[in-house]
């Protein structure tokens, strides 16, 4: 079992036992770990810790009961696990800024802490090949759009915060600007009758810390509608996640981060780049079962490609930055470590020349405290990560190998010991492996929590 497969077992525990008292213990049973690697390894894939956690899933659960007035706002509180009223209204108002009895009598749309399918994460399949996760149909198609098509609705800021995978709480921006459109929407001139409803997401000119979101429909011929924001989806090619889920709430909220999750992986698995903007396409949406496409239009990697006939990594006199290097890798799990060093540790990047005849040329270091973090060799497509296991991080990378991917387990097997240290080649080739490396690095630098 690999450690999102046991932490997975536990995020499906607590769905269906958030009314009751849940125990780290039983968590940690579930998931066949001891308590503390249960804890460590949760909050590392789910960003939470595993209290909070439960607390905004009762939270999010909560709000859903508040919709109906059959149960007074108390006896929902108690159901799910808060001591009285005051207590309730105190984390209602800390997630979402506004008190339960304001929800209930003006209903919004709410940002939930959304439970992780982590599967989404390590999980790839090829185009038109259906994948069901979470009860989430998903499937990616490649699309060419020979002719542009005009959407004509209502323009509005997203925060940046509000964009982080179903990871913020609060009161919906996108689902305010989704509100006002549909009220407006039947004022709007020359909207095709069976045209599809969007949202698209791009940088306009938002505010710093925010991005343009518009929700409109598709409009005939080329109309500009005074008092109304217009956006045409240009032609040319597309990678789009086809999904469905119950209803419309579901499509942009949750549902919609599971499959922008799932799309920023496949992208990166497949080596493709995503251009300026995102593209919501919205059918039926007053059906039973909602559906929606995401699109992504495919940008070229030119510069890239450049970078790559241009820098010789085995060249000592030329010296290259660090973009430079994650040019040539040309994959973005190499920023993401990069960036993940430098924010975790606050260790900051040395660029070496090596002459070892086990990676000959540019190398990129980090150190924490005079003590090698990793040393990152640049290759085409992907990167090795090298980690050196001694005496004292031995112990615990033992106990934690079988929570490690196959790949990982199998190349510490099989790499010998030599003055008491391991030295781990790791090819870091999708996020599964990253993750291997964050949590080596982790033990090798002593971290007791994330």
């Amino acid at each position: 079992m690999h450690a999102w497969e046991a932490i997975q077992s536990s995020l499906n525990y607590i769905e269906d036992h958030l009314t009751e008292n849940i125990k780290i213990e039983t968590l940690a049973k579930v998931a066949a770990l001891s308590p503390y690697y249960f804890q460590r390894l949760f909050g590392r894939l789910v960003k939470k810790p595993v209290n909070e956690y439960v607390r905004l899933r009762r939270l999010a659960r909560a709000s859903e009961a508040l919709k109906s007035k059959e149960k007074r706002i108390i006896d929902v509180a108690l159901d799910y696990g808060f001591s009285d009223h005051a207590n309730f209204t105190r984390a209602f108002k800390d997630a979402y800024g506004i008190t339960p009895d304001e929800y209930r009598t003006s209903p919004v749309i709410l940002n939930h802490f959304i439970m992780p399918d982590l599967l989404l994460n390590y999980v790839m399949v090829d185009e038109n090949v259906p994948l069901i996760a979470d009860g989430i149909l998903v499937e990616v198609i490649r699309r060419k759009l020979d002719e542009p098509r005009i959407f004509i609705g209502i323009e509005g800021e997203v925060p940046e915060t509000e964009l982080t995978g179903g990871k913020a709480t609060g009161i919906a921006t996108a689902g305010i600007i989704w509100d006002e459109f549909h009220r407006r929407k039947s004022n709007i001139m020359n909207l095709l009758p069976e045209g599809n409803e969007v949202g698209i997401l791009y940088m306009g000119d938002a505010r710093e810390g925010c991005c343009t979101y518009m929700t409109g429909a598709e409009a005939a011929g080329n109309p500009q509608v005074e008092g109304y924001a217009s956006y045409t989806l240009p032609q040319g090619e597309y990678a789009v996640c086809c999904f469905e889920a119950e209803n419309f709430t579901e499509l942009i909220g949750s549902a919609i981060f599971k499959a922008s999750t799932f799309m920023g992986n496949w992208m990166k698995n497949h080596g493709l780049t995503c251009g300026n903007f995102a593209a919501e396409m919205y059918y039926d949406t007053n059906s039973d079962a909602s559906y929606m496409e995401l699109w992504l239009p495919l940008s070229s990697s030119q510069k890239m490609m450049k970078m790559k006939k241009t820098w010789d990594k085995t060249n000592g006199a030329q010296k290259p930055s660090l973009a430079a290097v994650s040019e040539y890798v040309k994959n973005p799990l190499f920023e993401q470590l990069c960036k993940y060093l430098e924010t975790e540790y606050q260790s900051k990047p040395v660029l070496e020349y090596s002459r070892c005849s086990m990676q000959y040329g540019w190398n990129v270091k980090y150190k924490k405290a005079g003590r090698t973090l990793c040393t990152l060799y640049p290759m085409e497509g992907y990167f090795i990560a090298l980690i050196v296991i001694g005496e004292r991080e031995q112990t615990e990378t033992e106990l934690m190998l079988p929570f490690f991917t196959e790949y990982l387990q199998q190349l510490y097997h099989e790499t010998k010991t030599g003055m008491g240290q391991k030295w781990l080649m790791i090819n870091v080739t999708d996020d599964a492996v990253l993750e291997d490396v964050k949590q080596c690095i982790a033990i090798r630098r002593g971290k007791k929590k994330k």
